[in-house]
Formats: structure tokens, C-alpha cells, sequence
């Protein structure tokens, strides 16, 4: 098949624009990137853009919500409708990061029917690098909520949604694919959406890899050797399941932290604590980084949950691999302890 048919039949640009190198070169990585991914049994349910159509339609008229390490997420309209852009800063990409976000949109454009993905309407891939369009269900990061300033306080109850959320999404990277899907690295807080209906939104799969075809773990290149990273992975640059559990695993304590004015932050804590020679901490001594608004919720029903969403916090920051429970078990078991809260 002409790889150039293929494109145009697939992305659709404006039949009287020229296409461009950018279009040609993103596009053809994107192709082969689906291909072999998903045995070429993919679907691309979604839009492309023009660079032109971005630019006159929506990126003149506004408003940037965040600004990551390596770009930008704006809120704007396209006609009527609103939506989130992901622009990434060429001053700060590297080849394998451009490549990530070939790879963000290969994985999203596959999950986006999941509620608890940020769905993607489409992307661009006339920009240098290939520029994101989602939906905007209304943004609150919950990165802010758990470390705004202001007097906003996530209940309990939302923290306990979130993480059994992000949970179910991770696992299905693992399961629902030809070849299982690693998140890999940091789960982070602005990696996550609140949407106004309090859904849960995961985004930015740039750093997932995909396992080789009959494979549990792969050698991978440490992108940022940062003190929130699996302690195994860090040390032998192998990637499998069990590398995301523990990342979900940082994300309960995070959860349960939340904004504390002492330094080092708790979580932090935690990791160079269990780097150590003296070992591990023990389960109960987690219970002294939580976060003092939850306590104070009170209720014998809270407490339950508590040292359940604990246990499991515990046994998922193992620093052995083989002594973390699976991503399914860890979902499956904070649902449970969701669900414990709608008996009363």
C-alpha cells in the first residue's frame, strides 16, 4: 500500500493544503507505531487538525492551565467547542520525547472510550512535534486540589475514588492490549483531571513502552533518575508490571499526604527511608504521614477504610518487585474498600 494514500485516508488533511514534511514524517512514525503496537487491529476514532485551523480557530484566543517540564496544556475553542491542546516546547524536546508523544497518541487514541481517560478528539501533526486535542471536561488537576493554597479541601471520599480509578486504568494497560502496556515512571497528581463531574481523568501516556511480544519486562533508558521512581527499575533499567505498581503505590501515599508544610515532603520521605540500609518502614509507621484533614473526618468507617488503603500503599512500595501484589489485585481491593463506604 502507498504509504502516502495511507496517510491521507487515515488523518484527512485539507485535500487543498499542501502536506507538509512534519505531516509526512509524524504521521508515518504514528502509522508504524499503531502497526505494530496493536498487530495492526487499531482503530483511529480520532480528527486531524491543521496547523492553520489550531493557530486561527483556537490557540489565538487562549488560556494556558498548565505548564509541564516539556510543554503546555491550553484551554481554547474550536467553533463551539471547547477543548484542552497539548503543545509541546521544542527547546525541551529531545528525539526520544518527540517520540513519546507519537506514542501519547497511539495509546490514548486506543483508551479514550475508558471514562477515566481524558478523551482525544484529535491531534496535529503538522507542528514539529505532533500537538494534542482533547476534550475539556471541565479542569481542576488534581495536583492542585490536593496542594492549592486556597482553603480547598479533598475529602476522603474523593481520594479513595481517584486512586481505585487510576488503578482500573493501569491495569487495563496491562491486560487489554496484544502487548501489555507499561505506564512507566511517576503516576504525578498533574497527570490527573477532575472533571466538573468529579470523574477521574488520567492523561499523558508519553513514557508508556510496550512490552515485546511474549515478554513480562524489557530493558529500558532511564529518561530522569528521579527520587520518586522504583528502586528496582532504577537500579537494573528493567521494566515489567510490577514497575507501575509501585508507582501507584507512591500515588496512595501522595493521596494520603497531600499538601504538609514539612520538608522533605512525606512521600519523598518514604523513598530514601526505604533506600536505606536499615530497611523499610513498617505499615503503622505510614500512618504518620497522613494527612491530619483526613483523620479528622473521623468515623469508625473512615478508620477501616484507612488502614485497608494502607496495607495496600505498603505492600505495592516494596522494594522487591516479586513482593508486590498485581495491578488487578491492587483495583480490585481499593474498589472493595470504596464500595465499604456505601453500606452505612
Amino acid at each position: 500500500m502507498n504509504p502516502l494514500k495511507t496517510l491521507k485516508s487515515c488523518f484527512r488533511p485539507n485535500q487543498k493544503e499542501e502536506i507538509s514534511v512534519e505531516f509526512l514524517k509524524n504521521g508515518g512514525e504514528l502509522l508504524e507505531d499503531l502497526i505494530a503496537s496493536f498487530d495492526g487491529r487499531h482503530r483511529i476514532p480520532i480528527v486531524s487538525f491543521s496547523a492553520k485551523e489550531l493557530k486561527s480557530r483556537c490557540l489565538l484566543k487562549h488560556v494556558c492551565v498548565h505548564i509541564s517540564e516539556n510543554g503546555y496544556l491550553f484551554k481554547g475553542c474550536l467553533g463551539e467547542r471547547p477543548v484542552l491542546v497539548k503543545m509541546f516546547r521544542e527547546e525541551l524536546i529531545s528525539h526520544r520525547q518527540n517520540n513519546g508523544a507519537i506514542r501519547d497518541i497511539v495509546i490514548t487514541s486506543q483508551m479514550s472510550h475508558l471514562k477515566n481517560v481524558l478523551k482525544l478528539i484529535g491531534c496535529c501533526l503538522e507542528f514539529k512535534y505532533a500537538a494534542m486535542v482533547y476534550e475539556d471536561a471541565g479542569i481542576e488537576l488534581l495536583s492542585d486540589l490536593l496542594y492549592s493554597n486556597c482553603n480547598i479541601f479533598f475529602p476522603w471520599k474523593s481520594r479513595l475514588k481517584v486512586a481505585a480509578d487510576i488503578a482500573y486504568v493501569i491495569a487495563y494497560l496491562h491486560a487489554a492490549f496484544p502487548r501489555p502496556v507499561i505506564y512507566n515512571r511517576e503516576l504525578r497528581t498533574d497527570k490527573v483531571i477532575i472533571d466538573r463531574f468529579g470523574v477521574t481523568k488520567l492523561f499523558d501516556f508519553s513514557n508508556s513502552v510496550m512490552l515485546p511480544p511474549g515478554e513480562f519486562q524489557m530493558k529500558d533508558v532511564l529518561l530522569v533518575d528521579c527520587i520518586n521512581m522504583d528502586p528496582e527499575y532504577a537500579k537494573s533499567k528493567t521494566l515489567n508490571h510490577k514497575t507501575d505498581v509501585y508507582s501507584i503505590g507512591l500515588l496512595l501515599l501522595i493521596l494520603l499526604a497531600g499538601q504538609q508544610s514539612i520538608w522533605p515532603h512525606p512521600v519523598d520521605e518514604i523513598v530514601r527511608i526505604s533506600k536505606c540500609d536499615t530497611g523499610f518502614l513498617q505499615k503503622d509507621q505510614l500512618r504518620h504521614y497522613v494527612d491530619q484533614k483526613i483523620t479528622e473526618e473521623g468515623g469508625n468507617e473512615a478508620e477501616m477504610q484507612l488502614q485497608d488503603f494502607l496495607d495496600i500503599a505498603h505492600r505495592c512500595i516494596q522494594v522487591k518487585g516479586k513482593d508486590r501484589p498485581d495491578m488487578m489485585t491492587v483495583a480490585k481491593a481499593l474498589r472493595k474498600i470504596e464500595k465499604s463506604g456505601h453500606r452505612s
